[in-house]
């Protein structure tokens, strides 16, 4: 009895320790961000997408940039090919959160031509190691994921690692905006 109530709090403590909270709370109101857009119409441009996405279904990815790796890249890389498809003026702001804006700047681009997104606009956050302060990005999260309707947070993910398998999950909660 004593090794299953063990074991039971060893499961339990795991699960919880698993699960991350990053990002605004679900149904708040969308922070505002101001983040300096590297790829897409307003490359070089410090942006507040906030404003420019109101009101439009928007996902906005927050990647820790010294965590980015090819699972991140696919995970994205899919993701887009999904909101691409959807249409319906959605869009992706991929926020890399960097303490070293220029080597990001640099890298962002080739990361572009190599991935050919379609519908996401790849951008840098480098005033906060934790990130935009309004956004309560949790620093164990490799990426958050923020689904949007371009004023309130509808969904959000929080994960250590993830790939393609992760995207089902972002598109069901984004389809009903569309409506």
């Amino acid at each position: 009895m004593l090794r299953l109530a063990s074991s039971l709090l060893l499961i339990s403590t795991t699960l919880v320790l698993a699960a991350i909270e990053s990002g605004p709370a679900v149904d708040s109101a969308l922070p505002e961000l101001k983040a300096d857009a590297v790829t897409g119409d307003d490359a070089g441009k410090k942006i507040t997408f906030t404003t420019t996405r109101k009101g439009k279904p928007t996902v906005y990815v927050f990647i820790r940039s010294d965590k980015f790796d090819r699972p991140i890249a696919r995970y994205l890389k899919v993701l887009d090919k999904a909101l691409a498809e959807l249409g319906k003026d959605t869009h992706i702001v991929a926020v890399w959160i960097t303490d070293d804006a220029d080597k990001t700047r640099e890298y962002l681009p080739k990361v572009q031509q190599s991935m050919k997104f379609e519908a996401a606009t790849l951008a840098l956050y480098a005033e906060d190691k934790l990130g935009p302060n309004a956004w309560v990005l949790n620093d164990r999260a490799h990426v958050t994921t923020i689904v949007t309707d371009g004023v309130k947070v509808k969904a959000r993910f929080a994960e250590q690692s993830l790939n393609e398998t992760n995207v089902p999950e972002v598109t069901a909660a984004l389809k009903p905006l569309l409506k």
